[in-house]
């Protein structure tokens, strides 16, 4: 493809005030590692049990928090678990903002800046690790405008659609408080990991193009018109076209990357960001002032789901009660549950395109700006506002991190 031009990029910039604890993933197998012998297999293993990572504690449960920012850059952290709080780093003013379930991406009009929330958790399939460590403010790099962000275990990736740019940053090494580029794509207005791939929305060509972890072209395209939102499920990687969608997964059997085209039925506006609850297979988002779309990675399927007022935000918990979450725009938050007629609280919020919804698997979040407050709901038990939670720093950017 010679209209997606990227470079690898061995950039790194110093973490910014902090501890400098090591986060460095360690694999989950040992076996078969080179030429090690049993007593030294042993050895590393008491030395590193399963699940190992250096500079931070494993927990029993997800270690969740609530990372806010207000638009000076005042920067605070919520334990939700503990009910304690504390003060980060400032960052620059921020203007966007997005987060990946452990580091907040915020943004001005020319740079942008990472904060690491401290807990995160690793979804394996089979079992999962919930880890805690230091949160801070890593550093900065060159990138500004609406920003997105996406992780894998080794490579988290941002885009800005703006400037059809993006970025593969080194994960571990964000661990660690560097922000180090592994790859800088240009005409990309998304940018997703997924394994050790990139995958990327030409903004020029109208493709999507799977890279290498360096940003090289594979091979692997598929058609899409103006590419615009993407997100990476359980199933794999989602860009978001004019008509539906490309799904990028990798084959069980190690062959190369599949992009397979959704089709979006016909006649309503189109998805341009997705949100679910993290790594799930089914993703939602908001269709114009029409309602909200439902896409299933798993089963490759579209549904349109109308909505008596305009949403603002939109969520798939896609648990086995297929709740949906969605603030609109009085301010109210809904809550669907499978084809069940949809409930909500009274007006949380009165600027409801100032305020941002983040969930986990048993609450949502809400923020609230104006009186400095998160509003947590339990969606499961009717839309029940459980508590409203003191913040120190004005909630203008809201991250739930640990999920």
């Amino acid at each position: 493809m010679h209209h997606l031009r990227t470079r690898p990029v061995p950039i790194v910039v110093p973490a910014a005030l902090g501890v400098a604890a090591a986060l460095v993933l360690t694999a989950c197998s040992p076996d078969g590692a080179g030429s090690s012998t049993p007593s030294d297999a042993a050895s590393s293993a008491a030395a590193k049990p399963h699940g190992y990572v250096e500079g931070a504690s494993e927990a029993s449960e997800p270690q969740l928090r609530l990372l806010l920012a207000d638009t000076d850059g005042g920067v605070a952290l919520h334990d939700l678990l503990a009910g304690s709080t504390e003060r980060l780093d400032d960052v620059p003013a921020p203007e966007h903002s997005a987060t990946d379930g452990r580091f907040l991406a915020t943004s001005d009009e020319e740079r942008t800046t990472i904060v690491d929330g401290g807990s995160w958790t690793v979804d394996h399939g089979d079992h999962t690790h919930y880890y805690d460590a230091a949160a801070r403010v890593v550093g900065a790099l060159d990138g500004g405008g609406p920003v997105s962000i996406a992780s894998s275990e080794k490579t988290t990736t941002l885009a800005w659609s703006g400037s059809s740019t993006a970025v593969a940053l080194d994960r571990d090494a964000l661990g660690r408080g560097e922000v180090r580029e592994t790859a800088r794509v240009t005409d990309a207005g998304v940018l997703l990991p997924l394994g050790s791939l990139l995958v990327a929305g030409d903004t020029r060509a109208d493709r999507v193009v799977v890279l290498d972890a360096a940003g090289e072209p594979t091979g692997v395209t598929a058609a899409c018109a103006d590419p615009a939102g993407g997100i990476v499920t359980r199933v794999g990687a989602v860009v978001g076209c004019a008509d539906g969608a490309v799904l990028v997964t990798e084959p069980s059997d190690g062959g190369d990357p599949v992009a397979e085209t959704i089709d979006a039925p016909a006649g309503h506006p189109r998805a341009t960001a997705f949100a679910n609850r993290s790594g799930r297979p089914t993703v939602a988002a908001l269709s114009g002032d029409t309602g909200y779309w439902l896409l299933d990675t798993r089963e490759r399927t579209w549904e349109h789901v109308p909505t008596e007022r305009p949403l603002q935000q939109v969520v798939a918990v896609d648990d086995d009660d297929e709740h949906v979450v969605a603030l609109d725009a009085d301010g109210r938050v809904l809550v669907r549950s499978g084809d069940d007629a949809p409930v909500s609280t009274e007006p949380l919020v009165a600027g409801a395109d100032r305020a941002t919804l983040q969930l986990d698997a048993q609450r949502a979040y809400l923020s609230d700006p104006d009186d400095s407050v998160v509003h947590e709901v339990d969606f499961a038990d009717d839309a029940r506002v459980a508590r409203s939670i003191d913040v120190p720093v004005r909630p203008d950017v809201l991250a739930e991190v640990g999920r």
